[in-house]
């Protein structure tokens, strides 16, 4: 009887971990569907062609995962921070662009052989005429962590000098 009761309470737990790992499968499932369905409209189509812009659109992106730590969120904070609080002019007038990537996402995934990324990065590029001409991996961003005006400074001075040359 002790046995029975044993294999029945191992069933259940097994059965509960077999369901909650399938309803957070289909949860995400769904959630990069939507994502997906968003930067999709988002997205100028052969229909909408992308404005051609002669300066230049600066994007400042932070490419993570879906698994973070402490540092990791860090960096998204401050860089976050530096770009509203020191580009929002720019950012109101679609000079600049400021977006976080999951990497996790497949339609993402490129960018890991694009930019030769090995870890989570804040990379600043500039767009014309739909083309990007230019990128840099801010790779400073780990050893400047424990400084934030340092840090801020950083972000800063290199999307200025990428806005200059837009």
């Amino acid at each position: 009887m002790r046995i029975e009761k044993r294999r029945l309470v191992t069933g259940a737990l097994l059965a509960f971990v077999a369901v909650t790992g399938v309803t957070l499968a289909v949860k995400e499932t769904r959630h990069a569907r939507a994502v997906a369905t968003f930067e999709a409209a988002r997205a100028p189509g052969p229909e909408t062609p992308a404005p051609v812009d002669a300066a230049g659109t600066v994007f400042v992106t932070y490419f993570h995962t879906t698994a973070r730590c402490a540092s990791c969120l860090k960096i998204e904070e401050l860089t976050n921070a530096t770009m509203t609080m020191r580009f929002a002019g720019p950012i109101a007038e679609k000079r600049v662009v400021w977006r976080s990537v999951n990497l996790d996402e497949p339609a993402n995934n490129h960018y890991l052989k694009d930019y030769g990324l090995y870890t989570k990065s804040v990379v600043v590029s500039v767009v014309k005429y739909g083309r990007e001409v230019r990128w840099k991996n801010l790779e400073e961003v780990w050893n400047l962590l424990g400084d934030q005006t340092a840090f801020q400074g950083y972000v800063e001075r290199e999307v200025q000098a990428f806005l200059d040359e837009a």
